[in-house]
Order: C-alpha cells, then structure tokens, then sequence
C-alpha cells in the first residue's frame, strides 16, 4: 500500500455507504461509465461491513475511492483511501455478467 494518491481528470462516479456511515464511490473517466460499477461499489461497502464487524474494528479512513484507469497494467493498486483499478477488474455489464465474471471482481476488490 502507497500513502498517497491523486487521480485528475473528468470523473463520473456511483456512490454507496457503509453500515457506519462512510462514502464508498466507484469513479469512472469513461463518460457514462459509471453506471457500471454499481457492482463493485456494492460488493466494496460488503467487505468494508464484514471487516469492520469481524475484525471488531473501524476502518480509520473517513472514506473509499475505487477509480477506474484507463491503460493500467496491474489489476489493483491500494492507495490510503483511494484503490486504482483496471476498468476490466472492476466494470461490468449488469446484463451481461457471468456469475464468474461477477467472483472475479469481486476477489479483486477484496484483496
């Protein structure tokens, strides 16, 4: 993990909260992208509960940024509050979606 992170650009993004309280997005660079990251910002406020409850403690961030960038080599890449991704690691087709294609994202997020 990297301490900080700073991502410019012209982002659209879909949002959620955690059972405390705390803003989770999914930012997107592709105009209308956003929408499909419903999934992951879902699925990412669904690890953040599960931890905090099974750990017993508070995530110390007062929040989560999941950006999507384009042309990224690795699958992830956690920052303090901020994790870049390739889109294909977090973007899908509600539609469209397999059920592996689903796992599969959602194992990216929460590693």
């Amino acid at each position: 993990s990297y301490l900080v992170a700073l991502v410019i650009g012209n982002l659209e993004y879909v949002e959620d909260f955690t059972h405390r309280g705390m803003p989770v997005r999914v930012y997107s660079t592709i105009p209308g992208g956003a929408e499909k990251g419903r999934f992951a910002v879902a699925t990412a406020v669904k690890v953040i509960n599960f931890l905090e409850i099974f750990l017993e403690d508070l995530t110390p961030i007062p929040k989560m940024d999941l950006v999507t960038v384009p042309d990224f080599a690795p699958g992830a890449m956690e920052n303090w509050g901020l994790v870049t991704f390739r889109e294909t690691a977090l973007f899908i087709d509600d539609a469209d979606a397999s059920g592996l294609t689903r796992q599969n994202i959602a194992s990216v997020i929460a590693h």
